[in-house]
């Protein structure tokens, strides 16, 4: 969707920083001008700031060792690795915003009160980039495309150790945007929970192997499965596509390849200089990618949707990846006991206790998953379609009893009844038939059904669970 670059930071401290008349002119440098025709993706200055308001890494949601006890799997890190917040913007919006980023494009890093940041091109769907700190980007879309609204990204560093990365993104949006409630305003679009652990070469290779054969042990709802090959080796899978998908890999691979290993061993072993995956054994990902769709999908039982902000995310978390880790995908051994049950394998037992049990808020909150199914049948459709052969019925009553017009209403209605009545049980499961087969028809009128409802958790407090390292 848009290009990946450096980005430089920002230091936000507390206050109103909205834009005004006065403070507007301090965007544009003297002598800048507007710069048109920048090539897509320049990103001009250097980074020489990277702070975030709010980077406590002992308040991360990074728990290393924390499993174990379970000896299957090594925990080194469970947390957030990206979140892109989204927020409606109206044309007029994106009249007054357009003509500043552009003054500002190629300007290198400009300075505004206590705010520094580069302004850039990119191409794609999103027209300009501001990169305010390290692992965060305001995205703005061009006049025309207003419904995309103005994107937050934020990236893996970002996502380390933000306590409250949604309050600094707004701190940061009111120099562009001139709202009151830009907290309410903003929603998540996307969201990335991750679990990085380490496990045995073998036991990576027979999960991936399992997925990409197809294999029984695999219970999943996704239809889509994406096996990673390197050669004769997994280098992980997806299952899924579109609002749900669920990414495994060699984290430890990838990084490498990308560049960000240094960042992220100093995440798996801190103090440790040089840290290296032991021989015979990966360091892998566990990544559920949820975008919004599957976010409003869970509501609490008063029908709110408490994950579309990052506070509300973290409060539904619990149970949010207790459904993905027990309901939507899982490995589980063959049916045994009166009840058939299929248990989890142990190794996936390792894997749920690490989603579930990670710190993400001292007491959780319960949500059910509901889902909008598509229903082809058209009512109104058939019963005009219905009338219609009624019209025609009455008609040829009329004609069989020698009347002088058609059968009225009442009467018509009488004789339908009677039918319905002297046929009832045929009547009736003709009716459930049609019913279940339309629950998996193509799209069209949509009708809400509860398909998950998990129980209430035993609340506990983040102190009794031990703290994060």
């Amino acid at each position: 969707m848009y290009s990946s670059m450096s980005v430089v930071g920002v230091e936000v401290p507390g206050g109103n920083t909205s834009v005004d008349a006065e403070g507007g002119a301090d965007l544009f440098p003297t002598g800048a001008g507007f710069v048109v025709g920048d090539a897509v993706g320049a990103l001009a200055g250097t980074s020489t700031n990277r702070y975030l308001p709010n980077y406590v890494s002992s308040e991360s949601l990074a728990d290393c060792n924390a499993l174990k006890s379970l000896s299957k799997v090594d925990v080194k890190y469970r947390g957030l690795d990206t979140v892109d917040f989204t927020i409606p913007v109206s044309e007029d919006d994106l009249e007054n915003i357009e003509p500043m980023l552009l003054g500002l494009v190629g300007q290198g890093e400009v300075p505004h009160f206590e705010h520094r940041f580069v302004v850039s091109r990119v191409g794609g769907f999103y027209r300009y980039k501001v990169s305010v700190a390290d692992g965060v980007d305001l995205l703005v879309p061009p006049q025309g495309r207003a419904y995309m609204g103005v994107m937050v990204h934020a990236g893996a560093r970002a996502c380390l150790s933000s306590a409250d990365l949604q309050g600094a993104a707004c701190e940061v949006l009111s120099w562009l945007l001139p709202y009151d409630d830009l907290e309410a305003r903003l929603s998540i679009s996307r969201i990335d929970g991750c679990l990085d652990v380490l496990m045995t070469e073998r036991a990576f290779q027979l999960i991936s192997g399992q997925v990409a054969k197809k294999s029984v042990v695999v219970v999943t709802r996704g239809h889509s499965k994406e096996p990673f090959i390197d050669g004769e080796r997994y280098t992980g899978f997806a299952v899924g596509k579109g609002d749900l998908r669920l990414r495994v890999y060699d984290k430890g691979l990838k990084a490498g390849k990308d560049g960000t290993w240094g960042m992220w061993s100093g995440v798996y072993a801190p103090g440790v200089e040089g840290y290296t995956v032991p021989d015979g054994m990966v360091l892998a990902r566990f990544e559920w990618q949820l975008r919004r769709g599957f976010l409003k999908q869970m509501k609490t039982p008063d029908g709110r949707f408490p994950a579309t902000t990052l506070a509300g995310f973290k409060d539904a978390a619990p149970m949010i990846f207790e459904y993905l880790c027990d309901h939507w995908f899982s490995l589980r051994g063959p049916a045994r006991g009166g009840k058939h049950e299929r248990p989890m394998l142990p190794i996936w037992k390792a894997i749920t206790a690490g989603f579930v049990d990670a710190p993400w808020t001292e007491v959780s909150i319960e949500v059910k998953r509901v889902v909008a199914r598509a229903v082809a049948a058209d009512e109104d459709k058939l019963i005009g379609q219905a009338m219609g052969c009624l019209a025609s019925a009455a008609a040829a009553r009329g004609h069989h009893i020698g009347a002088d017009g058609p059968l009225s209403d009442g009467a018509m209605m009488g004789m339908l009844q009677q039918y319905i009545k002297r046929d009832r049980e045929n009547w009736r499961s003709t009716c459930d038939r049609r019913y279940k087969q339309l629950a998996y028809a193509s799209k069209n009128t949509r009708v809400d059904a509860d398909v998950w409802v998990l129980r209430m958790p035993v609340p506990v407090p983040a102190a009794a669970r031990g703290a994060p390292c």
